[in-house]
């Protein structure tokens, strides 16, 4: 019987990288570090936009997106062990939900890198090189600025990579990247429906993305951000009565810590969301579920390695959750 991580996991296959689950140990450090010294040619596109062929440099692509998936896969997991509470009734959570909340976001960073997206931070050196080698392949120069891009990759028949420029308007890199989650669950959601039939474990797991989307535009944040504003409320703000003098009470104290250990790989309720409706009790249910997400997609990339344990998500995020004595 399918569960809702391995509904999601099935989903996301066919965007990975192509060759994503060969890799081992990644020699190339990231994306950035790709694009300053990959194996791909330029081809003509659109202003704004970036295409690269990579059919002939396609593993070392792969490599640079697995360094990224384990480098925040690894980020979100060490957040998580780290933002336990000091005891069963304590009210001083403001910490450990800031840390949820960033474990969260490298999650979310992971499972777009998984669906061959990357948020990629371009910086001033690498935006010069491009340009003066772009202009020799293409005449003119590409104009790559600095800043946030998206690099996107499709892994077709004649594989290829587009990079355009993002951000600029409102908002900082969290909004960004939030808003590029969200429609990935609003596609992947729409896929589900479409192709998994009423069984009731499909269902079931369309009820899960529909929740998640439906959290991650609480209070009107349409695009996707809510879990950011919470972030803000908390590290900024000192909201929610998580910080001394505490006024969250005792009782809701116990079940928010109750509920901050479902993330956990096959702890029950870890895909429980949408039930309760106060800010912290679904914010750490969305947190929650995304955690799951993460790992169940992570599973589906080791279980396709060439041999047992041999993939990187072995090697990096899930030895960090064996050293810590969590089974995966």
């Amino acid at each position: 019987m399918a569960d809702v991580g391995e509904f999601f996991a099935d989903l996301l296959r066919p965007r990975w990288v192509a060759g994503l689950n060969k890799v081992k140990t990644p020699t190339v450090l990231g994306v950035e570090s790709w694009l300053k010294s990959g194996t791909y040619s330029w081809l003509p596109s659109p202003a704004g936009t970036v295409k690269l062929d990579v059919s002939i440099g396609i593993d070392e692509l792969a490599e640079a997106m697995a360094s990224e998936v384990a480098r925040f896969s690894c980020a979100c997991y060490e957040s998580l062990l780290d933002a336990v509470p000091r005891g069963h009734a304590d009210r001083a959570l403001g910490w450990a939900l800031v840390r949820y909340y960033y474990a969260t976001f490298y999650a979310a960073h992971a499972l777009l890198r998984i669906s061959g997206r990357s948020v990629t931070m371009i910086s001033p050196q690498t935006a010069s090189t491009l340009n003066v080698v772009g202009g020799q392949y293409l005449g003119m120069s590409p104009n790559i600025s600095t800043g946030l891009h998206l690099v996107q990759v499709d892994s077709s028949s004649h594989p290829h990579v587009l990079m355009s420029k993002i951000g600029g308007s409102n908002g900082g890199s969290h909004e960004e990247m939030w808003k590029l989650f969200l429609a990935l669950v609003v596609e992947l959601e729409g896929q589900l429906i479409l192709t998994q039939g009423q069984s009731q474990e499909a269902l079931y797991a369309v009820q899960v993305l529909t929740n998640l989307r439906a959290q991650l535009c609480r209070r009107g944040k349409s695009n996707g951000a809510w879990l950011s504003s919470i972030r803000n409320d908390l590290n900024y703000r000192h909201d929610h009565g998580v910080w001394y003098p505490y006024k969250v009470s005792s009782k809701v104290a116990i079940a928010l810590t109750g509920k901050m250990q479902r993330w956990i790989p096959n702890a029950a309720d870890g895909y429980e969301i949408g039930k309760v409706t106060d800010d912290l009790g679904c914010f750490v249910d969305s947190c929650n579920v995304m955690a799951r997400l993460l790992t169940a997609a992570l599973k589906d990339v080791s279980g396709r390695a060439e041999n047992s344990r041999s993939s990187f998500v072995d090697r990096q995020p899930f030895k960090l959750l064996r050293l810590r004595s969590i089974t995966v």
